[in-house]
């Protein structure tokens, strides 16, 4: 007489989860992100979210749980990013790589790339008396010390003469520094 074996298979639901951002007490553990460092556990789809609206705000980016102060981690969030937020995202990894008082931007509106003064201290310019540098990436010249393109045949000093007004967008920027009660650092005349 052969046997016949006869399978049972009992699907056990998955475990629900309660969402701390959107307070959805009906999410399946699969569908949850842990941040790796503290454990904290949200909805994918809220922590996408929160991700996405820190990097356009600029802010740094921090566990969502309420006074955990713990980073996020690009390699650990990255399956919920965009490309275009993955872009962004490296972007301010690479800038956070670069101390404030070291960061140099083109002057070229249409380029703006970040520079290292240390980065155009070693491709400088030997002419003009070593102020002029090529932005890195639009390759156009600029003045190291002045911060805008380059200016040819005038000296820095003279420069600031001919040009003591800001221009209109650092008139904004001055009047939301203002606003948001900005300091200015006094080593490098920077906003923080």
């Amino acid at each position: 007489m052969e046997g016949k074996v006869s399978e049972v298979r009992i699907d056990m639901p998955l475990p629900k989860e309660t969402c701390s951002i959107c307070i959805d007490d009906n999410i399946s553990a699969i569908q949850m992100f842990s941040v790796d460092i503290c454990g904290h556990r949200f909805c994918s789809e809220c922590v996408k979210r929160y991700i996405e609206a820190k990097l356009l705000e600029g802010n740094r980016l921090t566990c969502p749980h309420d006074g955990c102060h713990l980073e996020l981690r690009y390699q650990s969030c990255v399956n919920l990013l965009t490309d275009e937020r993955k872009k962004i995202w490296k972007q301010r990894i690479i800038e956070d790589l670069i101390p404030v008082t070291e960061r140099v931007y083109c002057p070229n509106p249409r380029c703006s790339a970040l520079m290292s003064v240390k980065e155009l201290s070693i491709i400088k310019s030997t002419e003009e008396s070593g102020v002029r540098r090529l932005c890195v990436k639009c390759r156009e010249p600029f003045c190291i010390n002045c911060k805008v393109r380059w200016h040819h045949d005038i000296t820095c000093d003279n420069y600031k003469i001919l040009h003591p007004n800001p221009v209109a967008n650092d008139t904004k920027l001055e009047a939301l520094a203002n606003k948001e009660m900005w300091r200015q650092c006094t080593k490098c005349q920077t906003h923080d």
